[in-house]
């Protein structure tokens, strides 16, 4: 298993230049997971169970805990930017208005913000967990998620690809297991509000906050939508703790057909959490959050008696079918489908780890971070990559991201 986890992390690399384009959209961002690679379906331990494997949630239990509130965390929040967003921010904003063409053509020339994109979240998430007995588990949180980006085209800087999709609601999940909390079921409902802009614009109605402020108000979606995602994990009674884990994220409770899917560029039934409401632009990929299948495996291999090592593999969007019906995304590239990371940790494998630092790879691209987590507060930061070209050719946008939480 070690051996198939570094070649994994050796060859997609050298790989990684057949990936197409297109970003694979995301609904939430979790700090921890993303420093592992996205590998977290067999590994759900903490908070972030409710992002990646509802059936974790019962693994986020504190040691010796006996009280049926588990665990306060607030504001459980993250913001994040990518590295190239500044130089995106800084020639807009220096540009005077009487100048905007023609920075903005010098500036595309000189590919000084051309196809270097603004790209920034925020999200918070707070939420208690509940002890119903040793057997049930559940959280009760909202949260609040919202990512924007920006792109101008080289071959046509007159116009600016934006993305503004803000979410906000709650989730309630439900987790059950063995006496030994190595099997472990979970079901959740999440409802979600969406507000979402997704189109090109005149890339002189960056400078223009009235305009721009209009343009997004008037072309917006604003939809909500009921989610329903479920998960299993199972750990071996060995010195490994082999793990495997699977979960189904936005169940397929309705499905829409002649979907653009931005990677097979056709128009597919596809199922999921389908969002209804007021449609601007009824074409958006946030219209649909489709099924995402995830199947994964770890291990924890000990160093000494406090210090060990999680390898994690993760096959996340397995696509299939049913008719004409999709579940997933058609035509993903194979390797952006998969998440592989290494974690050392201290303490109980079983449990979260005080402090852990990790590093993996996530569609094809390097991912690193750490996490502490003391008896009173949780502090995360994550770097990962993700592909942003408009041709075969992978372009790399750096990201990073951070949380923050006081937990009682």
């Amino acid at each position: 298993m070690i051996r198939i986890a570094m070649t994994l992390l050796i060859l997609t690399p050298l790989v990684s230049e057949a990936l197409k384009a297109q970003e694979i959209p995301e609904s939430f961002h979790p700090v921890r997971p993303m420093a592992m690679g996205g590998a977290f379906t067999a590994v759900a331990n903490d908070e972030n169970a409710v992002w990646t494997n509802p059936a974790g949630v019962s693994r986020i239990r504190k040691a010796r805990s006996r009280g049926v509130v588990n665990l306060v965390k607030f504001p459980n929040a993250i913001a994040g930017a990518n590295t190239a967003g500044r130089t995106f921010y800084t020639s807009i904003t220096q540009a005077g208005d009487e100048e905007t063409a023609a920075a903005i053509s010098e500036a595309s020339q000189n590919e000084a913000i051309a196809d270097k994109p603004f790209w920034a979240m925020a999200a918070a998430f707070p939420m208690m967990m509940f002890d119903f007995g040793r057997q049930l588990a559940s959280v009760l949180g909202a949260f609040s998620h919202t990512t924007m980006k920006a792109v101008i085209d080289s071959d046509n800087p007159q116009q600016t690809t934006t993305e503004v999709v803000s979410d906000i609601g709650g989730v309630l999940s439900f987790s059950v297991t063995n006496h030994s909390n190595r099997f472990n079921l979970g079901f959740q409902v999440r409802s979600i509000g969406r507000y979402a802009f997704e189109d090109t614009i005149a890339t002189t109605t960056l400078f223009d906050d009235k305009e721009l402020e209009t343009v997004l108000k008037e072309n917006s979606n604003q939809s909500v939508g009921l989610a329903v995602d479920a998960g299993m994990m199972f750990t071996l009674a060995d010195f490994w703790f082999p793990t495997i884990g699977i979960s189904v994220l936005n169940a397929p409770l309705s499905c829409k057909k002649d979907y653009l899917n931005p990677f097979s560029k056709t128009r597919e039934t596809v199922c999921g959490t389908v969002f209804s409401g007021s449609f601007a632009n009824p074409d958006a990929i946030s219209t649909v959050d489709p099924t995402d299948i995830r199947a994964g495996i770890s291990i924890t291999p000990r160093i000494t008696r406090k210090i060990a090592l999680r390898i994690a593999l993760d096959a996340h969007h397995i696509h299939t079918t049913s008719g004409d019906n999709n579940y997933g995304l058609s035509d993903i590239p194979v390797l952006k489908t998969l998440h592989g990371g290494v974690e050392l940790i201290t303490g109980n494998p079983l449990l979260p780890s005080p402090f852990s630092v990790a590093v993996g790879l996530s569609q094809g691209y390097y991912t690193m971070g750490a996490s502490v987590r003391l008896s009173f507060l949780s502090l995360d930061i994550a770097t990962f990559g993700r592909d942003i070209s408009s041709d075969d050719n992978p372009q790399e946008d750096r990201r990073v991201m951070g949380g923050f939480s006081l937990d009682f």
